[in-house]
Parts: C-alpha cells; structure tokens; sequence
C-alpha cells in the first residue's frame, strides 16, 4: 500500500510531496513526483522506519509546472505554468523558460506572465519576449507565471 498524505504548493512557490507505505520508498521513486523542469533542484528524503513497519519519503523542490489557480469572482480556475524564480538568472529567462514549459505542455505560446511585485521602474504590461507582463496580487511570492488563451 501506497499514499501522498501531503500534497502541497506553499505561498514561496515551493511544492512538497510526501509518500507514506508499507514498502522501502526510494529516491528515485520520490524523484517521479517532481516537475520535469525542476528535477535538478530537486531534495528528496527517504525514511527507514521498518521498525514500525511504515516507510514515507518526501519531496520538495521550486515549482516549475503547471498549477490551477482560483481566484474570488473569477467564474473558473485558470491553468497556468508557475515557475519559481529560484536559481533563475533574471526575470526576463524565468517568463522565457515558463513560456516554453507552457508550450510544451499546451501546444501553443503563452500571452500574458504574471508577477507579485514587479521589479523596479518595470511599467504593468511591459513586453517581456512577446509575452506582457503584470503585477497581479493573486500571485505565489518568489514566481512567475505565464498563461494565455492557449492554457485550459
């Protein structure tokens, strides 16, 4: 038997996965949770408890996928590619990265990426690649995310 009894993607844009069962759970069997694009950032954690006969393993890593966000008054959630800013050079790769996350996983280009608190002097809708750009308080801290009327 097998569980995820936590499954979560904190306020900082981090994701945590946590496997509880009553076989040895392996890294690598921690490691097919985790976003494709984030595998190298990737910290996992494999327990031995058989003494209790109960094993459990855990996964955090910079989210890096795509995530449905749901805000008050909106009629639908909105699928978007959230990408943690985390080991990113600039905000400009961050959207570019995320964009092409998206259109791997959509099948067409993002128009819009979204931002907590846009840097400095950055104007709301500045054209960031041939995405726009806006500050949106909805948003996960420490992240962007990209979406458009491609994303479901």
């Amino acid at each position: 038997m097998e569980q995820v009894i936590t499954n979560s993607l904190s306020m900082d844009g981090m994701r945590f996965v946590k496997l509880i069962s009553d076989a040895p759970v392996s890294s690598e069997r921690m490691m097919g949770f985790v976003a494709r694009s984030a595998v190298e950032l990737a910290q996992l954690r494999c327990y031995d408890t058989s003494a209790l006969s109960i094993f459990y393993g855990e996964a955090l890593w910079p989210v890096r996928e795509a995530v449905d966000f749901h805000c008050e008054g909106w009629p639908k959630y909105r699928r978007l590619v959230a990408w943690n800013l985390e080991k990113c050079i600039s905000v400009t790769v961050a959207i570019r990265d995320a964009a092409d996350e998206f259109e791997r996983l959509f099948g067409g280009r993002a128009q819009f990426a979204f931002m907590k608190k846009l840097p400095k002097q950055v104007e709301n809708g500045v054209e960031v690649g041939d995405l726009n750009l806006f500050e949106s308080e909805w948003m996960i801290e420490h992240c962007i995310a990209v979406g458009g009327k491609y994303g479901c």
